[in-house]
């Protein structure tokens, strides 16, 4: 629960260089952008054996290992780099942990009742995760650059080369989870997401360049560049209205009866639900569920993946008797073009059933993240041991109930708002005919929109802090964990 009067206000522009120049902050700030300079310096280094310009001299290659994982390394995949798996590791191996800490009761327990030590604890877990699941990316890239010839990307293959870029690239995935965790705590802002959004700001001067390009060699028209930057800051003012929506609930204070008369042993408070929990997680989970068959299929070299799963079923005995007896009938053989055509718009971008898939995702996954993060029973008890009520509903489960039909209206509002923002600019890119912003898409405009404001929410709260500190308000012990 939180008052309006300590919600944090933006100071103006006199205000903010004057809280700019606080005890401390200078440090925060300066730190975060060393890190930030030492993870774009490793960038640029690529891995021993390996040639660097094959990517960029043969974009189409690069096609096939695109997506989530080059999002989440700054671009580092099409550099061959050592930081090609970048952040990734750690946000699926945090990711996979918050799943069973609703899943294993002793996981749960650990999170909500053993304190700083039950944190430190999962933590540890988290890091041991990133690890595993680095040399399993590291082994399954390395396997991939290997199915790459004409040209070769690996110069110097052999077994000596599989085990030296696993081992270098786990290191430097475990680094960069090390400098995010870093940047969060001695920095500005949480470390893993400012990673991400310096990647992904990293290519816009890149888009600016290559889309200026094809409107002077006419592939693209001038109208169509104007209508997408039009549509872009159009969603990004959702996401802004998006991030900072939330539903704003009474809660009544304690009372205590004294004779005939009642006194307020707490005051009048607010509980703020935000219209988007799930931020950024239900986009990036639906992306990834929908990119994984036919990265798989890339990764196997098969460049139709509806044919090879049909023709997977057809080999098996049973359904390969059962066709045969079958295939001759005009109907299902209609059938099976159907599916297959389907199962093919499916898992390409472009086509409305792909859309309605990633919206139906996207909001499914939005739900089961949202059961996550605000559980209406916890916060209804709470309130109940607290001797605090939501006004005009009686404590316990009425208030978990209308806390639960609250928050459902509020995750569907805010599961359709990002559906719309995740598939509006993949139509619009047909419709304007614009290619070049492929990398900007609904999933990094998301990502760099809500970063932008975390960090900036989180500059002003330790900049208030360091102020309220140089006034005597508070110790600097109270500052520590801010």
């Amino acid at each position: 629960m939180q008052s309006p009067s300590k919600r944090n206000k933006v100071p103006g522009p006199e205000e903010m260089l004057k809280l700019l120049s606080a005890a401390g902050l200078k440090e925060r700030v300066l730190f975060t952008i060393a890190m930030i300079a030492l993870y774009r310096i490793g960038v640029h280094i690529p891995i021993a054996g390996v040639d660097p310009t094959a990517f960029t001299k043969h974009p189409e290659l690069g096609q096939n290992l695109m997506g989530m994982l080059d999002l989440f390394s700054g671009g580092a995949l099409n550099k061959l780099s050592i930081f090609s798996l970048g952040i990734g590791p750690f946000i699926t191996a945090s990711i996979i942990m918050q799943l069973l800490t609703v899943a294993i009761p002793k996981l749960e327990e650990l999170q909500k009742n053993s304190g700083e030590q039950g944190r430190k604890q999962l933590q540890q877990y988290t890091r041991m995760g990133t690890i595993v699941l680095g040399i399993i990316q590291s082994i399954t890239l390395v396997k991939a650059f290997s199915t790459i010839h004409n040209p070769d990307v690996i110069l110097t293959p052999g077994p000596l080369f599989l085990v030296n870029a696993v081992i270098v690239l786990t290191a430097s995935a475990v680094f960069v989870m090390w400098m995010g965790e870093q940047i969060t705590e001695r920095g500005v802002g949480n470390g893993a997401s400012l990673l991400i959004f310096i990647g992904i700001a990293s290519r816009l001067p890149v888009m600016a360049h290559n889309t200026y390009e094809a409107v002077q060699t006419g592939q693209t028209p001038m109208w169509g560049v104007a209508l997408m930057i039009a549509v872009f800051i159009g969603l990004a003012a959702l996401i802004v209205a998006l991030q900072e929506g939330m539903r704003k609930i009474l809660v009544l204070g304690a009372r205590r009866n004294v004779g005939r008369q009642q006194y307020a042993e707490s005051p009048t408070d607010y509980i703020y639900l935000p219209v988007n929990p799930s931020g950024v997680m239900a986009i990036i989970f639906a992306s990834s569920l929908l990119i994984f068959p036919s990265t798989i299929m890339q990764f196997l070299g098969r460049s139709d993946p509806a044919k090879y799963i049909s023709t997977i079923f057809s080999n098996i005995p049973f359904i390969k008797t059962t066709l045969g007896t079958i295939t001759n009938h005009k109907f299902m053989q209609n059938v099976g073009n159907f599916l297959s055509s389907e199962t093919a718009n499916i898992l390409s971008y472009y086509h409305w059933e792909h859309s309605l898939l990633y919206f139906a995702l996207i909001i499914l996954f939005a739900y089961f993240y949202a059961s996550i993060i605000l559980q209406p029973r916890d916060i209804a008890e709470n309130l109940r041991r607290s001797g605090r009520a939501i006004q005009g509903v009686r404590p316990g489960r009425p208030t978990a109930e209308f806390l639960e039909r609250t928050i459902n209206r509020l995750v569907f509002i805010g599961a359709t708002a990002v559906g719309i923002i995740a598939i509006l600019p993949i139509h619009i890119e047909q419709l304007t005919y614009v290619q070049t912003l492929q990398g900007l898409g609904s999933t990094s405009l998301i990502i760099l929109v809500g970063v932008a404001i975390d960090t900036l929410r989180q500059l002003i709260t330790h900049a208030l802090s360091a102020s309220y500190q140089a006034r005597g308000l508070f110790k600097p012990k109270d500052n520590k964990n801010i």
